[in-house]
């Protein structure tokens, strides 16, 4: 296990070194950052995040620590943009809501430069199996978007959670996921706090997960009113992780 773990730590910088072209932002959730402090053993001289950072080419990256207890993680932000420094500064917070008292979740804004406006960047990786405790953690996500005001935001990350009105269960092998969607608020939150998202269809141009066999959607790119949907799509061509990563173009409005 601790030698696929440093094999795809390369595969994926090496994808991103030769796809950094193509994107201004990339939002990577659960980069591995340790079991019980032991990280540098297991993925020898540097960390994930280091080889992610200096292979894939990217010009800044914004790394927000999330992991508890035993197991530790990072959500990374790599952008081609500059980040905005003081008085506007990225923003990390820890969610409510432990994921079997084993790890936390969080989530990252972040302000860049984008032309001659300030953009804001989100990512965030939410509670994968409790509606109620993953609607906890949206209202302090709405909360903190609310806070920054008429500005253009993206907001990146695996929601851990399907489209509204798209099927909530029955997914194959998926005993675990029988009450992992049900009745849950998290996209009606964020969308009342002004975030917007592309419309999903039950169907496998938009599933992302799992890789292989894909059954339903758990990753997206929100947004705010500012921006305009050019392109929307899975990327099924990266299969280094269970989930497939979505990729969009967007064009800033005004």
């Amino acid at each position: 296990m601790l030698n696929e773990t440093r094999a795809y730590t390369y595969y994926i910088a090496e994808w991103l070194n030769r796809n950094r072209a193509r994107f201004d932002l990339v939002a990577l959730q659960e980069v591995f950052d340790g079991v019980l402090g032991f990280a540098d053993r297991i993925l020898g001289k540097y960390r994930q995040r280091d080889h992610y950072r200096v292979i894939g080419g990217f010009g800044s990256f914004i790394s927000n620590r999330v992991g508890f207890a035993g197991f530790k993680y990072e959500n990374l932000l790599l952008s081609q943009l500059e980040p905005v420094s003081e008085p506007l500064s990225e923003r990390h917070y820890r969610l409510p809501c432990k994921i079997y008292f084993l790890a936390a979740c969080g989530f990252t804004l972040a302000p860049f430069k984008f032309g001659d406006r300030v953009i804001w960047i989100g990512n965030t990786h939410l509670h994968p199996y409790n509606p109620a405790d993953r609607a906890r953690q949206a209202l302090c996500i709405a909360c903190e978007i609310t806070k920054l005001g008429d500005v253009p935001i993206l907001f990146l990350g695996d929601f851990n959670t399907v489209p509204p009105g798209c099927r909530e269960t029955g997914f194959p092998a998926g005993e675990r996921d029988i009450n992992s969607y049900r009745n849950d608020r998290s996209f009606q939150i964020l969308l009342e706090a002004g975030l917007r998202m592309q419309s999903h269809d039950d169907a496998e141009d938009f599933y992302t997960y799992p890789t292989g066999l894909p059954n339903r959607t758990l990753d997206y790119i929100l947004h705010s009113s500012h921006w305009e949907v050019q392109s929307y799509e899975v990327l099924r061509e990266f299969r280094f992780s269970d989930h497939y990563p979505v990729a969009g173009q967007f064009r800033l409005l005004g």
